[in-house]
């Protein structure tokens, strides 16, 4: 079981707008294909834990690392509002990893952290 990035973020019309929706520019495992359209996505999920109770409230934790991608400044920060709107309501935001330019692309990055609580 993973977590529903996809779906929240195809549910998003404010995302779809700028990823499309057909198909979704969103990877899993952190990497698109190399001549992907921008802006797009990457999410991966480094780590996680479950959630074990013996009243039967189990769940399972995911850390999940959703990183936006475009070539422009302005591009990556509108992506960037966007996604963040589509998975708060499923997810809690725990941390901000990075804002940056890739030295070899030159591509914009703003990257966030997630905790995905499903439960079992």
């Amino acid at each position: 079981m993973l977590p529903p990035v996809f779906a929240a973020l195809k549910a998003s019309p404010a995302v779809t707008a700028l990823i499309g929706s057909s198909p979704l520019r969103a990877y899993r495992h952190g990497a698109a294909p190399q001549a992907v359209a921008r802006p797009y996505v990457t999410w991966s999920a480094p780590g996680g834990s479950p959630e074990n109770a013996f009243d039967g409230a189990c769940a399972d934790v995911f850390r999940v690392q959703v990183d936006c991608w475009s070539d422009t400044d302005a591009g990556v920060e509108a992506l960037a509002v966007a996604v963040r709107a589509a998975l708060e309501p499923s997810a809690h935001l725990v941390a901000y990893v990075a804002d940056e330019r890739d030295f070899e692309t030159q591509r914009f990055r703003i990257s966030f952290q997630f905790d995905w609580i499903l439960k079992r």
